[in-house]
């Protein structure tokens, strides 16, 4: 049997409430006395993340970037936070879920959820090359690697190649031209998860 650990939802679309909740359940919770660190910086970094995405919502490439920061600095602290409560719970599912967080095995935490893509890394290369890269992606069948020459929206057509890898090579791109890259990633129930959308000139 898998150790009970503790776990959150990794949506965008949930990460505030779930942010709040973990700290309102954690201050002066009697079982977690000796809080780590990064809890004191995940309660500020809250509202820094809550302006990012209010910014990021007119779709300004740079605000999309800032948010996208930031989203990854939350995450990060999230889970210090909740690797510090599945080692002091030692595995109890009442105490983790005092903490705020859900726990591994209960199917309201990621199941039949979309996987969830927090960070895409685009890489240049030579001359004419980008390479996408997605890490840490769990529950994933195949990857679909895209890029496009306009900026996206509703009814942009992406170019892209399916995989079975976390990363893709784009070769034959024009120099000196702007695209914009990202990783649709299928589940193993056929959802779709999609990753944030970064923007590269290629060399």
């Amino acid at each position: 049997m898998k150790p009970i650990t503790a776990k959150f939802p990794k949506r965008e679309s949930e990460l505030t409430t779930t942010i709040q909740r973990v700290l309102n359940n954690l201050k002066n919770n009697p079982a977690y006395p000796d809080l780590p660190p990064a809890l004191a910086e995940l309660e500020k970094k809250a509202p820094v993340f809550q302006v990012a995405l209010a910014n990021a919502k007119g779709r300004d490439i740079t605000m999309v970037s800032i948010k996208n920061d930031e989203k990854a600095d939350v995450l990060n602290l999230l889970q210090i936070v909740a690797d510090y409560v599945t080692v002091k719970s030692q595995g109890d599912r009442t105490l983790i879920l005092t903490s705020g967080f859900f726990v591994s095995n209960e199917t309201n935490s990621n199941r039949n959820l979309p996987p969830s893509v927090e960070i895409l890394e685009v890489e240049l290369g030579p001359s004419g090359e980008a390479t996408t890269r997605v890490k840490n992606v769990t529950g994933v069948k195949a990857y679909i690697h895209q890029y496009t020459t306009e900026l996206p929206n509703l009814n942009t057509v992406w170019a892209g190649i399916g995989t079975s890898l976390g990363s893709y090579t784009f070769e034959g791109l024009t120099s000196d031209k702007r695209y914009w890259f990202r990783v649709v990633v299928i589940g193993t129930d056929d959802q779709r998860g999609f990753s944030p959308v970064v923007t590269r000139v290629i060399q």
